[in-house]
């Protein structure tokens, strides 16, 4: 589900050291994920967006 990687995402931000460019990436991605959340629950969708899965596949 979305809402679970979007607060993986957040605990990763607040846990880990990063570089500026590492955490700029995963705060766009964070804010592009919010975005797909935020218009799939307005659409009534539930389903998993292509950047989720593409964020599952490349996690460290």
């Amino acid at each position: 589900m979305t809402i679970d990687i979007i607060e993986e995402l957040r605990a990763e931000l607040r846990d880990c050291v990063f570089t500026s460019a590492e955490r700029k990436t995963l705060e766009l991605e964070l804010a592009e994920l919010i975005r797909q959340r935020d218009e799939a629950l307005a659409a009534g969708e539930g389903g998993i967006s292509p950047l989720v899965l593409h964020l599952r596949r490349h996690r460290r």
